[in-house]
């Protein structure tokens, strides 16, 4: 997970990257916190990003990097005015899971005149969808630009282009889920999709 942290001052964000780095760490999350600045992120940091934090201050003077950041469906959060307080990072490490997890849950609504296809998959992977191969579908899904989303059996469907969201489905080798891709080249995002979760990753 790569979390892009923007404050007022190089050194506020540094501070609070890494003690956010740290509390992921020690809590056995995979994170990699980056400060910046609001004239330093670049679209391309941004399209990379699962989420972006902004420092309460910078809050208003924050329109392009939120523009960009909903180009490329990254949520923004704002920090708490007493971030600093935060000595340990364990109560900002909790606003992002909440942050993402917030993303990961909101399935995109139908949108009319769309080509809107389906799949049934059964999962191959010999360890099911952990970490790995999650972090593989959510890119591709991400990478394609449509709205894709992925459930488990009758469960409800979660944003595919979510690392945690996918993760959360709990799916394992030969669990049957759901694929729905919507869009211009939804059939053949689909297909790209199945082939990921039909390939043992682990055996490799």
């Amino acid at each position: 997970m790569k979390i892009i942290v923007i404050c007022g001052a190089g050194a506020s964000s540094t501070f609070v990257a890494a003690r956010l780095q740290r509390a992921a760490h020690h809590a056995g999350i995979a994170l990699t916190a980056i400060a910046s600045s609001l004239d330093m992120p670049r679209p391309h940091d941004i399209s990379e990003a699962d989420a972006i934090l902004l420092g309460a201050h910078v809050d208003t003077a924050s329109r392009d990097v939120r523009a960009r950041a909903a180009a490329r469906a990254v949520p923004v959060g704002v920090l708490p005015a007493d971030v600093a307080r935060d000595r340990d990072g364990t109560r900002t490490l909790g606003f992002v899971q909440s942050l993402v997890s917030e993303t990961a849950n909101a399935v995109p609504s139908p949108r009319k005149d769309t080509t809107m296809a389906t799949r049934t998959v059964t999962i191959a992977a010999s360890h099911g969808l952990h970490a790995r191969p999650a972090k593989q579908f959510a890119e591709a899904a991400k990478s394609s630009g449509l709205d894709v989303t992925i459930a488990k059996g009758d469960g409800a469907p979660v944003n595919a282009a979510s690392i945690l969201g996918v993760i959360s489905l709990g799916a394992n080798t030969g669990d049957v889920v759901t694929l729905t891709a919507e869009g211009e080249g939804a059939e053949g995002l689909l297909d790209e999709l199945t082939t990921l979760l039909e390939t043992d990753t682990d055996a490799e």
